[in-house]
């Protein structure tokens, strides 16, 4: 049997509506292709919180800017990969909260000291707990990249019951 593979690359504008309008075109694409509720609703939530991420973080001083939506995989695997334009200053960042992630026994356990971290801050305004939320609720392997002033980040999750 030939392994069955999709792949959806959409550029979109920086507006806060497009979110949920991606969020839930990937979660129905998704149900559509393997039937797996629960599948669709990891991958609904990945997509959701690096495309928040992406348009809170991103830097949009120039008109015409875009994001880009791609999600892709086989039988069993898929990649939400968002790119953004952004300042060097806030990928550094980005790479720290990604260390801090690895640095921990596992995921489960990087996102308890964050929210230890966070019931302990006095800036209400920052919780940056998206990645933790990927690595730890989703079961994702996340990356990033930078180059020319953009920004790529890669969540990579398995779905060992999907069938094609």
């Amino acid at each position: 049997m030939s392994d069955f593979g999709f792949h959806i690359d959409v550029p979109i504008r920086n507006e806060w509506m497009n979110v949920k309008l991606l969020v839930l075109s990937v979660q129905n694409c998704f149900n559509a292709m393997f039937a797996d509720v629960d599948g669709s609703e990891t991958i609904a939530m990945v997509t959701g919180e690096l495309l928040e991420n992406a348009i809170k973080y991103g830097s949009w001083t120039r008109e015409g800017q875009r994001l880009r939506l791609i999600v892709s995989g086989t039988r069993g695997e898929a990649r939400v990969t968002v790119e953004n334009p952004a300042e060097r200053g806030l990928f550094d960042d980005l790479e720290k909260t990604l260390r801090s992630i690895a640095a921990h026994a596992d995921a489960g356990a990087a996102f308890r000291a964050r929210l230890l971290e966070l019931a302990a801050s006095t800036d209400p305004n920052v919780s940056k707990l998206g990645l933790n939320r990927i690595s730890y609720e989703g079961k994702c392997t996340v990356e990033a990249s930078y180059e020319n002033g953009v920004v790529s980040v890669s969540a990579l999750m398995r779905f060992p019951s999907v069938k094609p």
